[in-house]
């Protein structure tokens, strides 16, 4: 049997010719689009800029507007108490009559924490405890010390300061860090053990934490701040960054300064200080994207510094690093950078496909690990991809000696590397130089005898770490390069419309893999939509600290905190039926389109040769071609063809429906148990399962329709048919009309949902936008009503089957 195998390196290749997701645009524009929708389709922006100039206020409004982003814009307020609770034989409760007590001069970031905290039991708690400076001998309340550890014999991790204590007793709790890192730590912990308790009590005992992983970076989630990162688990963060050309104030190439932007190296420097406060680790995200034409006159002035001409004949010019002028403005560029922010911890630069360019990346006309700049040609891509990285790294160390340059080659392997785990380039890395690598990227994964999935991007259906990692992880280790994995907080390009993929298992099997794969960190950021800072994104905090909880405790705790102690049970099975749902997924598709990404929003196109109005177009922003001379284009946002191995995925989607019904149906269990206190914060949890169901049902329908479509019309091109033939068109007609009436149904169940959860509305991308769900979803049912009433009829008369 065929093997089908689509995102094959060829057509990943293909793919890469459009810029690529969030990073295709910058980050900076993703900011800025992530809250800026589109007017409607029909009413063509005369350019990007107008496009995002006066709607990111709008966004804004709906966002905030929704109940459900209250969670994400504050992490305490998902936790609602339990009015009803009492304390337990074997636990202490907090009450009016506690303090918080300090060290006497505590680290200002211990009174940060501690002034959360109070916070925390006056929103969450209704309970308001006094701070104190200086602890008595035998105090009553909350202790926040790095002055009392107590010894255990046990030698001190990699990471010492972030290690930390929880001490609780009868009438008190003490949390001892190493240092205020570990304080912050402990606090992070005591909420969340309250959170779990639904009530300000906690149970005696004595335990030492310490972190499986130095480095845990992640994303502030939407509306929210570092506090809220920090409550999400997480002791890194990506900080403002940008182009290096405006970033730098270096002189060595003049005709490169009106490119300066001054007032970015002052973001960079607010965004460090701020992230400092929470005793955050700082990345910045650094870029060359901006190339040049060969007019330039950088080039005029200074044509031996001309690098490789990209994507195109009549593309433009990268400057090439292979050249000492060239050397010598990333030198000064990069120490700009880090004297702007002394306390900046590094640097991340995409050095495979996109990103920071050099020689080796989309030259024109050049085969895979070549190039059309001779001077890099005759060094070689592994070589002059290691000398740029070690450049940056040594450049920064001048200002900060423990900088890390994390070099993330994206792409790579379809680009210039003459393996794909790039050991020729790992290989002569040099002090300061990090490796930034995907847990699953380009990996395949066998399903049955006919499919090969291919994760040319983001999935959730390999838990990982891929062979690929494993071999640079192992490389890595060997030679003492840091290595970070990324992935996802909440989402996959399994359901990238859904806020986030409720598969709590999976998601805790993966952080369980980025804990114990021997990675130095993590890097989990999303790359293509925000971090709505739901259930998903809080699971790894819980299994990344030496001792760690089990999997099943965790996730039911949780689903108590979000449903309640009778409904959490059938939470906790949703979680579990999703969990087995994402490995019938039969492929990664491309971004944002189709019935994968829409579902019940996408059209059946029973009529394939039927043209759809302009409420299905959308904006894709990250192609390079996304405008001509009327403006910006919209683009179809639908398939009318099913994909791949078509009887093959149709089985898939439709098993993959039945798995997630039987999700939903737990929800609706569920539902009927939650506690009034609970019940926006479980619909917030429970409409992306319900949406991910009805978008299942779609994609399965979407299939069995356009097989029946295709079928019956064969059948009506015939002069005559057979006994046999008019047997089956019968029989395929009936069904055919069923699978539309099931979709019909389907889609109507879904406007409430689309209705009720802005996070559903494609209408608000991040670097694509659409029409409004609910105008999407309404306009099918016209057409599907049409479909049913006198398209299929029209069928069934060329069959010759009567009206």
């Amino acid at each position: 049997m065929k093997t089908f195998e689509f995102n094959s390196p060829m057509a990943h290749s293909k793919r890469h010719r459009i810029f690529k997701t969030a990073f295709s645009i910058g980050l900076a524009l993703l900011c800025l689009l992530v809250n800026s929708p589109p007017t409607r389709c029909e009413e063509r922006p005369k350019s990007l800029a107008e496009f995002g100039a006066d709607l990111s206020a709008k966004t804004r409004k709906a966002y905030d507007a929704s109940p459900f982003m209250a969670f994400s814009r504050d992490y305490f307020a998902r936790i609602i108490r339990d009015p009803e609770a009492k304390p337990a034989e074997n636990e202490t409760a907090i009450d009016e009559g506690w303090k918080i007590y300090l060290d006497e001069n505590p680290d200002p970031l211990v009174e940060r924490m501690a002034a959360h905290l109070s916070d925390f039991f006056v929103q969450r708690m209704d309970l308001e405890l006094e701070t104190v400076h200086g602890i008595p001998i035998d105090p009553v309340g909350i202790v926040l010390s790095t002055n009392d550890w107590i010894e255990e014999g046990a030698s001190d991790s990699d990471s010492p300061e972030d290690r930390f204590q929880v001490y609780v007793k009868p009438g008190q709790v003490f949390i001892y860090g190493k240092n205020a890192n570990g304080v912050r730590d402990g606090v992070v912990k005591l909420v969340d053990r309250i959170g779990f308790r639904q009530a300000p009590f906690l149970e005696y005992g004595f335990e030492t934490f310490t972190p499986r992983l130095r480095y845990r970076l992640g994303s502030t989630p939407w509306g929210g701040d570092f506090k809220d990162l920090v409550f999400m688990g997480y002791n890194t963060v990506f900080v403002s960054g940008g182009n290096l050309h405006a970033l730098s104030k270096s002189d060595w190439i003049p005709e490169l300064k009106d490119r300066q932007n001054p007032a970015l190296l002052d973001n960079l420097q607010t965004s460090v200080r701020k992230a400092k406060e929470y005793g955050l680790r700082t990345f910045a995200f650094i870029d060359t994207r901006q190339k040049y034409p060969k007019d330039h006159p950088v080039f005029k002035n200074h044509p031996e510094i001309r690098g490789a001409l990209t994507w195109k004949e009549d593309g433009e010019y990268v400057l090439c690093t292979e050249h000492p002028l060239v050397q010598r403005y990333l030198r000064d560029s990069i120490k700009d950078v880090f004297e702007a922010a002394p306390e900046l911890d590094g640097i991340t630069v995409i050095i495979g496909g996109e990103g920071f360019y050099h020689c080796f990346m989309r030259p024109f006309d050049a085969p895979k690990g070549h190039t059309n700049c001779k001077r890099c040609e005759a060094i070689g891509a592994e070589t002059v991809v290691a000398n740029l990285c070690n450049l940056l790294a040594e450049s920064a160390r001048e200002v900060n000696p423990e900088a890390i340059v994390a070099a993330w080659p994206y792409s790579a392997a379809h680009v210039w590397s003459a393996d794909e785990a790039q050991v020729g380039m790992l290989e002569k890395f040099g002090p300061g130089t990090a490796l930034l690598t995907e847990i699953e990227k380009d990996e395949y994964v066998k399903k049955g005898e006919s499919i090969n999935k291919h994760l040319w991007d983001y999935s959730i259906d390999l838990i990982g770490p891929g062979e690929k990692a494993k071999k640079q992880i192992e490389i890595c280790n060997e030679k003492g390069i840091p290595v970070f994995l990324k992935s996802e907080p909440e989402l996959s390009f399994e359901a990238p419309r859904l806020s986030h993929i409720p598969c709590m298992d999976r998601w805790w099997d993966r952080a369980e893999a980025l804990a114990s794969c021997g990675a130095t960190g993590a890097f989990v950021f999303p790359a293509f939509r925000p971090n709505y800072g739901s259930a998903a994104a809080e699971v790894a905090k819980y299994c990344w600290w030496k001792p760690a909880p089990t999997k099943d405790e965790t996730l039911m705790n949780l689903a108590a905190r979000i449903a309640g102690e009778e409904a959490g049970p059938d939470l906790r099975k949703a979680w579990a039926k999703v969990s087995e749902a994402i490995p019938l997924s039969p492929e990664l598709p491309p971004y944002y389109t189709g019935p994968y990404y829409l579902g019940p929003m996408h059209p059946m196109c029973a009529d394939r040769d039927a043209e759809l109005p302009d409420v299905f177009m959308g904006y894709y922003l990250f192609y390079a071609e996304m405008t001509d001379e009327e403006g910006l284009k919209p683009r179809p946002t639908y398939f009318k063809d099913p994909r791949g191995d078509v009887k093959v995925f149709a089985d898939y989607y439709r098993r993959m429906e039945k798995t997630l019904a039987q999700a939903s149906e737990a929800v609706d269990r569920a539902e009927v148990s939650v506690p009034p206190r609970l019940r926006v914060i479980f619909l917030s949890e429970a409409t992306p399962i319900r949406f991910f169901y009805r978008t299942a049902r779609t994609h399965a329908n979407f299939y069995e329709s356009c097989i029946l479509r295709d079928r019956l019309n064969e059948l009506a091109n015939k002069s005559q048919l057979a006994q046999q033939e008019d047997n089956e068109a019968a029989q395929l007609y009936d069904r055919w009309l069923a699978v539309l009436r099931d979709e019909k149904e389907n889609t109507e169940a879904a406007l409430p949902l689309m209705k009720l959860d802005v996070r559903l509305d494609p209408y608000y991308g991040s670097d694509h936008s659409f029409s409004h769900g609910v105008d999407m979803i309404e306009a099918k049912l016209d057409i599907l009503q049409g479909e049913i009433e006198n398209y299929l009829p029209s069928v069934k008369k060329r069959l010759g089957m009567g009206d």
